[in-house]
């Protein structure tokens, strides 16, 4: 069974060799089933008019071409407090991938719904793969004014007035192949529906990738308006609430202070971004651990990242928010745990995005 850190060297060419090159053969031998269940959708929405459904309050979908993390959930988080500072009832509906269960067969709440609803308390959540349903139920029982459709953009059944695609700058288009030979949910030339694009993680990458990723978009949708994001650091969060300042962990000449030894864990679609922003912190990364997505911790997870983090003299346990509330926990084996929560922040076209947000709002 190859796990998905391997899975993503293989498919990124990263990783060598007859065995590799195998595996890159056979996804790709896949790929045409993949490609040929896509266009059949999509040509689906296109010619039938009634198999899309329109809701009486504006929808925004936010989603992308990849699989994988690209930054949504920030972008998300902007965009509801922006939608409640013009004084409208905003809901979120996803499908709520990775949801767990309860006994009685109804779904628990996700890590990012559990994420969103720490960092947006005043906005509901609802999870259901039944977008339309859900959409009605924010309407009809909680007078939602607007709604946010998170990951929405190849849920097509539910119309929508404005459609943002985010695109990550440090891994744009998916390894250039469909799934499951790459990481591409859909051609790049289908980019030509969104409405707007958001690159994240501009600050990753150099200007020359950035405008290279931008010129291919566009030749497939020569006017898309583009907007430049990167993720700043903001604080260090307990699962408790309990903040510390973002300077804690990094070096301080001024009172002596060498900067803290973390161990980073997570459970994200792009863990590797994540150890940059860590590291950017000013603290010193001595080991890491990652998971696959959505992966649930359970004890024997604890105990293996706290023996790696004592093995390797690691002060703090840093995870991102996402992974914090499913872990629940302050501290583990006498060693505390943090998120590091972090915000969108737009190098460019936050102007031109919101103008497009307060149109669609109608």
């Amino acid at each position: 069974m190859i796990n998905q850190t391997k899975l993503l060297k293989i498919i990124s060419g990263r990783r060598q060799g007859i065995g590799a090159a195998m595996t890159r053969a056979a996804l790709w031998a896949l790929t045409p089933v993949y490609r040929l269940g896509v266009l059949r959708r999509n040509r689906r929405f296109e010619t039938d008019k009634m198999a899309v459904s329109k809701v009486d309050v504006p929808v925004i979908s936010i989603g992308n071409l990849t699989t994988g993390g690209t930054g949504k959930t920030p972008l998300v988080i902007w965009l509801c407090r922006r939608i409640r500072q013009l004084d409208r009832r905003v809901a979120i509906i996803s499908r709520g991938y990775g949801a767990a269960k309860n006994r009685d067969r109804t779904s628990k709440p996700n890590d990012e719904a559990m994420e969103l609803g720490q960092r947006l308390p005043d906005v509901p959540h609802l999870q259901d793969p039944n977008r339309v349903g859900s959409a009605q139920i924010a309407i009809e029982e909680l007078e939602t004014e607007a709604i946010v459709m998170d990951d929405g953009f190849q849920h097509r059944a539910l119309g929508r007035d404005l459609d943002i695609v985010v695109v990550d700058a440090t891994a744009p288009f998916g390894f250039g192949y469909l799934l499951p030979r790459g990481l591409l949910r859909e051609p790049v030339k289908n980019i030509a529906r969104a409405d707007f694009v958001v690159l994240s993680r501009c600050d990753q990458v150099s200007h020359e990738d950035i405008i290279r990723t931008e010129t291919k978009l566009k030749r497939y949708c020569p006017d898309l308006p583009i907007a430049r994001t990167k993720v700043q650091p903001a604080t260090w969060m307990q699962y408790d609430g309990q903040e510390k300042a973002l300077s804690q962990f990094a070096q301080s000449p001024t009172q002596g202070a060498s900067a803290t030894k973390v161990f980073v864990c997570c459970a994200i679609g792009n863990p590797n971004s994540f150890l940059n922003t860590v590291s950017s912190t000013g603290a010193t990364v001595v080991g890491q651990k990652f998971f696959p997505d959505h992966h649930l911790f359970g004890r024997a997870d604890l105990e293996a990242i706290a023996e790696a983090a004592a093995e390797n003299g690691a002060a703090v346990i840093v995870c991102t928010h996402k992974d914090l509330v499913k872990i629940g926990l302050n501290q583990f084996r006498g060693v505390p745990i943090y998120a590091l929560v972090a915000e969108i922040v737009f190098l460019q076209g936050e102007t031109e995005l919101m103008a497009a947000v307060e149109s669609a709002l109608g």
